[in-house]
């Protein structure tokens, strides 16, 4: 008896399901390359429509008469809308026109044209913006309408806009728009600066011109400058309408700066500790190079001969409580062909230690020469201790360098004021009133939050001044100073240590050389009866109240390691009073 084997072809479950899961991505690949095609086309018909209506649109205006080509509200004065919307193929495109006089460098530019004519012929751009799968499309096409004979000023005359930023360089960029106030001949036209910060604007000869600059370049914002219309606040402003001649150039610069914030902290206590070293007593990590004679750090003296160099570790440094680091404050003799650099460390206490890295302290690595260190980027949490590490160098054995003191200045918290109130102007001036008094370009009563904080978003570059009333209060310390510079494109914070007003007091600021405050400084204040001394803060402010009388005869003296001695003789205070030192090294 015989047996028969039959196979029955087909495919098993896993085999259906790997086909299927291959054909969903081969169709999917193909429906995602189907798609971006289609969006390709779309976009290129797009384009090719918003060219057709852009040629159409600049045959037409060629075909004009060159006396009727010119937009509405501008000069050249016609017909044509600076804005509307022309619609083809179901899009629809923004047109936008500008059009403005030349000056051909053929014939010479401005106050050098050979025939004093700035209006030599007429450019024509048209701009077109559409919006097509949630994306903005734009192009733009540029013709030069030339007269048949040769050119004319046609009554009209050049505003020659010049932009600078805050550093008063040329800004390119910058949005500039002229108003024209004619009843009968209406003119608001707006271009952008040039490379030299310029924007020129062939107009009708009128008086009463408007201008208004402004700028957004890559997404940063500037302040707004411009003229001013006299009005009942500002009968006399600064920089008031202007008057254009025929065949003639007026010329307007503006400044303009990028905004930016500040933050305002009003406070009622800050506490600040200090760790100083001045070598009074060598009880910390050193080499046997170095020696302490007379409160100062020099290179040891063996038979009149100086050590090469030497070092020694000072801390460890661990502030109680703490909340953040601030400064280091060096004093230092360094005679020629000595050296010294001071570098910061972590570690236990004998060592070994451990360089803090340039990833946490930049510069720390090559070590600083400054009198100053600004340690104030270091992370609390990641550095509550550190020690302070001095080398000192000398290729002359016959001198040494000293370091006379080390401080290291940190904060230990604050006392928030809340809710205070408070007047805030600005420096510019734009105008004078009735009274001939001055017209502030910003000015605002504001107050902070529970917190004793106030955010100003975009705030212009200026010089500001705060001014407290209601109730009153004395400024302790201004941190950076008072009256604050506010920088453009800087955000800022400005901090206040505000106490009881009081009828006389005085705020002394101590300086360097470089403009950088100097902490620690002992500031004398002396007069017949009255003999008192402060401190710098970490702001190099030291501040007297109480006990200060109206009187043209005080005296300061600061005298602290590092600097010479500076006396000020007379100082007068009446009501509350600022001076400022500046110390030499």
């Amino acid at each position: 008896m015989g047996y028969s084997s039959k196979r029955i072809a087909g495919f098993s479950l896993v085999e259906v399901i790997i086909v299927s899961a291959v054909s969903v991505l081969i169709f999917t690949a193909l429906l995602g390359a189907f798609k971006y095609s289609l969006d390709l086309i779309n976009v290129s018909r797009s384009k090719l429509s918003a060219l057709s209506v852009a040629n159409e649109r600049m045959e037409y205006i060629r075909s004009l008469p060159y006396d009727d080509v010119g937009v509405v509200s501008g000069f050249p004065d016609g017909s044509i809308p600076q804005n509307s919307v022309v619609t083809l193929n179901g899009i629809d495109f923004n047109e936008r026109v500008f059009m403005r006089w030349s000056d051909d460098p053929a014939d010479g530019l401005e106050g050098s044209d050979s025939n004093g004519i700035t209006t030599d012929y007429k450019q024509v751009k048209l701009e077109y913006t559409w919006t097509l799968n949630g994306k903005t499309n734009s192009i733009a096409i540029v013709s030069n309408i030339v007269p048949r004979s040769i050119e004319t000023n046609v009554g009209g005359g050049t505003a020659k806009i010049n932009v600078l930023d805050a550093d008063n360089t040329f800004l390119q960029g910058a949005t500039v728009r002229i108003i024209g106030s004619s009843s009968t001949f209406p003119y608001d036209v707006t271009s952008y600066s040039d490379a030299n910060g310029v924007a020129l604007f062939p107009v009708p000869e009128d008086s009463g011109y408007q201008a208004i600059v402004t700028a957004n370049i890559s997404g940063h914002q500037y302040s707004t400058d411009q003229t001013y219309e006299p009005t009942v606040v500002i009968p006399t402003p600064v920089t008031g309408p202007f008057a254009v001649l025929e065949a003639d150039v007026s010329t307007l610069t503006f400044t303009i700066g990028e905004l930016s914030d500040l933050d305002i902290l009003t406070r009622s206590a800050i506490n600040e500790g200090v760790f100083k070293e001045d070598f009074d007593g060598m009880v910390f990590t050193a080499s046997s190079s170095v020696e302490n004679p007379a409160g100062a750090l020099i290179l040891k003296n063996i038979g009149s001969v100086y050590e090469p160099s030497g070092y020694i570790y000072l801390g460890p440094i661990t502030p109680t409580p703490f909340s953040k680091w601030q400064t280091v404050h060096v004093a230092t003799m360094i005679p020629l062909n000595t050296s010294h650099k001071v570098q910061l460390f972590t570690g236990p206490v004998g060592g070994p230690y451990v360089l803090i890295p340039d990833s946490e302290l930049p510069g720390n690595a090559v070590g600083f020469t400054d009198s100053i260190i600004d340690i104030s980027q270091l992370d609390v949490s990641t550095y509550p201790s550190i020690y302070t590490g001095i080398t000192i160098e000398t290729s002359d054995t016959s001198v040494t360098p000293r370091v006379e003191e080390i401080s290291v200045f940190y904060r230990q918290g604050e006392t928030a004021l809340p809710n205070v109130q408070f007047d805030i102007r600005g420096n510019k001036i734009i105008g004078t009133d009735a009274d001939s008094k001055s017209v502030y370009k910003y000015k605002a009563n504001l107050q902070t939050n529970a917190s004793g904080e106030l955010k100003l978003a975009d705030l212009e570059f200026d010089e500001y001044t705060l001014t407290f009333s209601s109730p009153a209060y004395d400024i302790a310390m201004a941190c950076p100073a008072h009256p604050f510079s506010h920088q453009a494109g800087v955000d800022d914070e400005l901090e206040l240590v505000l106490v009881a007003d009081d009828t006389n007091t005085l705020r002394v600021s101590v300086m360097d050389d470089l403009g950088r405050a100097v902490p620690g400084a002992p500031v004398n204040l002396t007069r017949t009866g009255y003999d008192e001394t402060v401190l710098t803060n970490i702001c190099g402010q030291a501040f007297f109240t109480g006990g200060l009388s109206a009187e043209t005869d005080y005296i300061i003296n600061v005298n602290t390691p590092g600097y010479i001695n500076e006396t000020v003789d007379p100082v007068a205070i009446d009501g509350d009073s600022v001076i400022n030192i500046s110390l030499s090294n």
